[in-house]
C-alpha cells in the first residue's frame, strides 16, 4: 500500500475504530498464564498503545467514551452471573450467544474516561471473571470523541 494511502486510511474513524479493536483483542486473547505479571503488563502496555493510537486520531481523552467490554463465557447462566457482577460497578450489561453459537457474549458497556488506570482495573475485573466462570476476556473498543 502506497504511504500517501495509508495516511489517508489512519485518519479515518473506521480505520482507527478498526485498529483499536485489533490492539485490543490481541491484548486480552486466551494465553497461557503461567507468567500472569508479564501477561499483565503486556496487556497494559497494548491498552496505553490504543490510547497512543486514540488521541494520535484525534480523541480527546479527557472526555468520557461509550467502551464496549466482551466477556465470552460457556453458559448463558455464566455470562447472567458475570452481568450480575458488573452491574453494580456501572456497566449496562447485555447477555447474547455468541457469534459462533457455542458461548455466550456478555457486552459491558459504560461511559468513561480511558486512562490506563482505568482500563487496567477493568482488565483485573474483566480477566477475573473470564478465569472464574472459564470464558476469555476479549477486550474493549470505542469510538473517537472530540
Amino acid at each position: 500500500m502506497a504511504r500517501g494511502t495509508m495516511r489517508a486510511m489512519s485518519r479515518t474513524p473506521s480505520f482507527v475504530l478498526a485498529v483499536v479493536l485489533a490492539a485490543a483483542t490481541l491484548a486480552c486473547s486466551p494465553r497461557e498464564e503461567r507468567n500472569s505479571d508479564r501477561v499483565d503488563e503486556e496487556g497494559v502496555a497494548l491498552d496505553q498503545n490504543v490510547l497512543d493510537q486514540l488521541r494520535a486520531a484525534g480523541s480527546d481523552l479527557s472526555k468520557p467514551h461509550q467502551i464496549d467490554f466482551y466477556l465470552y463465557l460457556p453458559s448463558q447462566a455464566d455470562a447472567e452471573a458475570a452481568g450480575a457482577v458488573l452491574r453494580p460497578m456501572g456497566y449496562d450489561v447485555t447477555v447474547s450467544v455468541g457469534d459462533n453459537d457455542i458461548n455466550w457474549r456478555c457486552l459491558a458497556s459504560r461511559k468513561m474516561k480511558p486512562t490506563i488506570q482505568e482500563l487496567t482495573v477493568a482488565r483485573g475485573v474483566f480477566k477475573g471473571l473470564a478465569l472464574r466462570y472459564q470464558g476469555a476476556y476479549d477486550g474493549w473498543v470505542t469510538a473517537i470523541e472530540r
